[in-house]
């Protein structure tokens, strides 16, 4: 199982509904901002959708889930709403002047784990060391490569200093995904201790986690809560609906926007949406003897996609074309956004197909319902490529532990995935490098495995100018069709509050310290 197993879907939204293409979609309530005191107490009992899939509480364990990771840990520094990289447990990140090989790292004073022990520079460095473990790597190790775990020094308690192999100008972007969570020395999976606003109180894997409120948290005055719930269904659309529809639960994340008028037609609901880059993808195998090695295939199966079209039947209008990135330009610089958008282009893709010996060809889509309207665009393509002349048949998975598991996922020539929010950094580090943790698409272009190291190594200035570079060259060649970015929806009973739109496309970004009774 990968990363995107967890579905880093939903963001309850404070503001305006985004309705863009949902003709006859009716009028929904949406929640405000919290204005005056906050109401301490209550527990908030929620039913993501990625829990029925996590049966682990390690936070560098592929099965664990980023609801779970977000109530227990921290990380040095997290994204804020507008996904910009603030400070949590380290007051201070930096490079060494123009250095961008020697970092410097001091840690919030006072702040205390679970058990009552204080943060410390030992804890720092037994994490890193977790993360970096090559018997089994975390997903970050993939973004922390270039850490040389002989060049770490420990200045005092509260400060380290890290001395890369290479240079790495993104190096603090690297610490904030949930994965690369700070645990104390001794870290045991089995009890997992964190920092984080709550300490776990119960967990039946797969189906239910329960934490209490940490009552020395570091942040003054949270959590407001006194307990949070996290409930896991095997259905995650219609068995969640009528959950928050009868009151079993409070909310929902990831609902799909077909659902509105049923949660429109209940008082006691509000609807909150947020634009976020939380997208889809057909991933394309194409190294050596894969059926998308040649890049005129790539290129053809990109043009013959009516991404406007997947828009409406996947998500009822809610969201925006993709270009085949991952990332959008208004959530990191680093992507171009000028380049020009993919657009649908039958004779083109004919054309291609036809120089490159492939026209009338035949290809199997493993999918999944991995995330709203997965299996629905997968449809929409199958009559997309037939109009090109092109054959698309569909293996479609029961679920997502068995689309997941066994080496179907890393072997199928053509698959489905999805992810919340990303990076030019994290989507090339993970996907578009030959050394890529999660490359299971064979892609591995030597000018963008290049043009990144020295994106790595330059200035933040250049690295966005190298960065650039590396999103045109995915933009044609590459092994993604991104077709889509997608308005995420979520449901929360109108008796708690403090939620705000999130670029992440998480329920609040998962912030769960926010959220409190109304």
């Amino acid at each position: 199982m990968t990363r995107r197993q967890a579905l880093r879907l939903g963001a309850l939204g404070a503001g305006g509904l985004l309705l863009a293409g949902c003709s006859g979609t009716p009028a929904v309530r949406t929640a405000s901002a919290p204005t005056g005191p906050r109401k301490r107490g209550g527990t908030f009992r929620f039913a993501p959708i990625s829990t029925a899939g996590t049966t682990s509480a390690d936070p560098l364990s592929i099965n664990s889930g980023y609801e779970l990771r977000f109530a227990m840990f921290n990380t040095l520094v997290a994204p804020d709403h507008q996904n910009k990289v603030q400070p949590q447990l380290a007051e201070l990140f930096e490079p060494e002047g123009s250095n961008q090989s020697v970092w410097t790292i001091r840690l919030r004073d006072g702040v205390e784990f679970h058990n009552g022990k204080t943060l410390d520079v030992e804890d720092v460095l037994f994490t890193i060391q977790r993360l970096l473990d090559p018997k089994s790597p975390s997903s970050a190790s993939n973004l922390m490569r270039a850490i040389d775990l002989n060049g770490i020094k420990k200045l005092d308690k509260r400060t380290l200093r890290l001395t890369l192999k290479s240079p790495n100008s993104q190096l603090r972007r690297a610490f904030a995904p949930s994965d690369a969570s700070i645990m104390p020395v001794g870290f045991d999976p089995n009890r997992p201790i964190g920092t984080g606003p709550f300490k776990q109180t119960s967990f039946t894997p797969g189906q239910r986690w329960t934490g209490t409120r940490h009552g020395n948290y570091w942040l003054e005055g949270r959590p407001y809560l006194d307990g949070l719930e996290f409930i896991g269904f095997a259905d995650t659309t219609t068995a969640r609906t009528n959950a928050v529809l009868s009151g079993q639960i409070d909310g929902i994340d990831g609902l799909h926007p077909a659902q509105l008028p049923q949660i429109s037609a209940r008082p006691n609901l509000n609807v909150l949406i947020s634009q976020s880059g939380a997208y889809q993808v057909f991933e394309m195998r194409c190294d050596k003897g894969a059926v998308f090695e040649d890049p005129r295939v790539r290129k053809a199966f990109k043009l013959l996609v009516d991404r406007p079209q997947m828009i409406k039947v996947a998500w009822n209008g809610q969201g925006a074309v993709g270009n085949d990135t991952g990332v959008w330009h208004e959530f990191d610089p680093a992507m171009d956004g000028s380049l020009p958008q993919h657009a649908q282009d039958l004779d083109q893709a004919r054309s291609l197909l036809k120089a490159a010996g492939k026209d009338g060809m035949t290809v199997t889509l493993r999918t999944c319902q991995l995330a709203t309207g997965q299996v629905e665009s997968a449809n929409v393509l199958v009559q997309n490529a037939k109009a090109a002349g092109v054959t698309v048949n569909l293996d479609i998975v029961a679920n997502r532990a068995q689309y997941y598991g066994g080496q179907d996922y890393y072997t199928s020539q053509f698959k489905v995935d999805s992810d919340s929010t990303e990076t030019m950094f994290a989507n090339t580090a993970y996907v578009f490098t030959g050394k890529g943790i999660y490359n299971n698409t064979g892609y591995d272009n030597p000018k963008v495995n290049s043009l990144y190291e020295q994106a790595l190594a330059a200035t933040p200035e250049k690295y966005q100018e190298l960065m650039h570079e590396v999103s045109r060259t995915v933009w044609d060649d590459g092994p993604w069709i991104s077709w889509g970015r997608q308005n995420t929806v979520h449901v929360c009973s109108n008796k708690f509050t403090g939620a705000v739109q999130d670029a992440s496309g998480r329920f609040n970004g998962y912030n769960w310290t926010e959220i409190s009774q109304a």
